[in-house]
Formats: C-alpha cells, structure tokens, sequence
C-alpha cells in the first residue's frame, strides 16, 4: 500500500534529499486523534508540519510531542474553526509565513450529543466539520496553487452514506440527532471533494478524502457507552486511523490522482451514490459559500 504502510521504510528513505526544503504539511485539529498521529508521522517523514489547534496549552503539548521524533521543527497556530472570523485570522497568518503549502489535511471534527451553535449562528458539527474546512481551504488556495504538486486530505467518514443534506433545515433547529447531525456533515466532505477536485483538474492540486476507520478519539469517546462497546472489536488507534491519512499525502503512486474516496486500508473505494450527485455537489457549494461569507469581509 505504499510508504506509508510498510513499517520497515528507513528513516533516511523519507528524507529530502540535501538542500532541498522540506514540504509543508498543514493539519487541522493537531492537538490530539489521528490529527497529532499523522502529524508525527509527517515530521518523521521530514515533512515541516503546521498543527492548527483550538486551544494553545494542548497545542503546545502535542507541538512538543511531535518536534521529539521531527526531522524539522513543527509549528503551532491557534484558531478556533467554530469561529469564521477565526478561520479567516488563522489562514491569514498561515498565508503569511508559508506562501507555499505542499499538504492541507482538513482533520478536525466534532459530534455533539445535544445541539450547540457557533459563534456565528451554525449548529456546530456543521460550523467544524464543513464549513470551516470549506473556507479554510479556499482562503489557502493561492499557497497550495504556489507549490505544484500539491494535495488536499480531507478526512470523512463511511457514515457518509447514511447522510443527507437536510437544505430544509441544514442547522438542525427542527430536528437534532448526534447522528444525523454528523452524518450529514460527513457526506458534505465527500461532495466537497468531489466538486472541489472538479474545479482544480489541471492546476497541480489534488483533492481526495478519507474513511481513517472507527478510531479511538475524543469523538468515540463521547458516544454513549453502549455504542463504544458495539463497536469496541473494530476501534483502531489514532496510529492505525492515522495510516491513511498519511498514505493520501505523501505515496508517489497518487501524485496526480483526484477526486477519490479511499479507506484506512489506502486502497480507493466507491462512496454513495448521493455523493455523486452533481446538482447536489453544486447546491451545497453555493450555500456553503454563502454561509462562509466567502469573498466578504468577516461581519
């Protein structure tokens, strides 16, 4: 399956060779999960990794755990993605000191169990797991254009098949399920991908997305017990999640492969038909644009 996948890769092998720049790698969500796992993995790789991180006390813990095993020191940045205003700030200051970026891996995610709503109005698990990935990744564009061949991960979920987008009530203010909740926001990734890939074809940048498997994160945790103990033979650690989330961004076999949907396993797989759907695809970017303010000034 790849570098990735085969543990025996020396460490020398993933070097760049000598005066070469290391690639920048930037990803969401660093400070714990599969984010802080593939962010090791990375810097092992030689890769100089960006952590963006909610909170700086635990970014700063994970940054430290991460530049113990990193070729190239890593770099912190703090944003809160419920935050648009924040979102914008952070790509701000990353468009500032990286006016090349190789990787964006769109990681961070929540599921909350009751509703909560953003900053800026949205119910959260759509304000975290789409909209801010959706207007992160447009406002970077001009740093990923800038470093051909670049590539954009963006970690979903098999739930996504059991998603719908509910354009009737997107906030969940009629009708609030964790589940439902999530996996509409999953499915929006996927139809995110797909159409984003669409509109890069040519430019140099790659966009793919990722079912890491059921991993034992902070969102697993906070899922009733009986639903852990379900899926508690399938669970994966954060280092296993985090395989092939490394594997989309950097195998030499997928330079140039877009537009896919893989699993933890690195092998590409067919996602849900919806996720096809190209008016839907359409629809979703045109609101999610104007839900993002994109092209505006922050309110």
């Amino acid at each position: 399956m790849g570098e990735l996948l085969n543990p025996s890769v020396t460490k020398a092998a993933r070097t760049p060779s000598a005066g070469q720049q290391p690639r920048v790698c930037l990803v969401t969500g660093a400070s714990a999960g599969i984010g802080k796992a593939a962010s090791v993995e990375l810097a092992r790789r030689g890769m100089r990794v960006v952590m963006l991180c909610r909170d700086a006390e635990r970014g700063e813990r994970a940054r430290r755990d991460v530049a113990a095993e990193a070729q190239h020191a890593p770099e912190l940045v703090i944003a809160d993605l419920a935050s648009l205003d924040a979102v914008r700030q952070g790509a701000a200051e990353i468009a500032r000191r990286w006016p090349a970026i190789h990787v964006l891996i769109n990681n961070a995610g929540v599921s909350l169990a009751r509703r909560a709503v953003s900053v800026d109005g949205f119910e959260m698990t759509l304000a975290v797991n789409h909209l801010a990935p959706f207007l992160l990744t447009q406002l970077l564009l001009p740093q990923l254009l800038a470093a051909p061949p670049a590539r954009i991960v963006n970690v979903t979920s098999r739930l996504e098949r059991a998603g719908r987008i509910h354009f009737d009530d997107l906030q969940c203010e009629r009708r609030y399920s964790r589940t439902r909740a999530y996996n509409q926001s999953k499915l929006a990734n996927v139809l995110f991908t797909y159409e984003l890939a669409d509109r890069l074809r040519g430019t140099g940048v790659t966009v793919n997305c990722i079912h890491p498997g059921f991993v034992a994160t902070e969102l697993m945790r906070d899922l009733p017990r009986w639903v852990r103990r379900l899926y508690e033979p399938f669970i994966a650690t954060p280092e296993e999640g985090a395989r092939g989330v490394v594997h989309l961004a950097c195998a030499a076999e997928l330079e140039g492969v877009t537009g896919c949907y893989f699993e933890r396993d690195g092998v590409e797989r067919a996602s849900s038909a919806r996720s096809h759907d190209a008016e839907l695809r359409a629809r979703l970017w045109r609101v999610s644009e104007e839900l993002a303010r994109l092209g505006h000034a922050p309110a």
